[in-house]
């Protein structure tokens, strides 16, 4: 089964947000508020992943930190494998 990763996420962060490459964190902590990211971004990034992995993001989830964004994900990709 396929897992996500922040690393993934930051790759979407950095193509489809537009995300400095200098501003990429591996910390589970952050939020797109930390990198100076909108609520534009969000709307982006949840997009993107429903679209590549087709989890889908409720708005409660718009303020989660980097790692339970991961969590979610992979969350719903354990779900849909079952």
């Amino acid at each position: 089964m396929p897992t996500f990763t922040i690393n993934e996420l930051m790759e979407i962060l950095v193509v489809k947000t537009g995300l400095p490459r200098s501003a990429v964190t591996a910390d589970p902590g952050a939020t797109l508020g930390d990198v100076d990211l909108d609520s534009l971004a969000q709307l982006q990034v949840r997009a993107e992943i429903e679209d590549r992995y087709g989890i889908a993001l409720e708005d409660e989830h718009a303020h989660a930190t980097f790692g339970e964004l991961v969590a979610l994900v992979n969350e719903g990709l354990s779900e849909r494998a079952r």
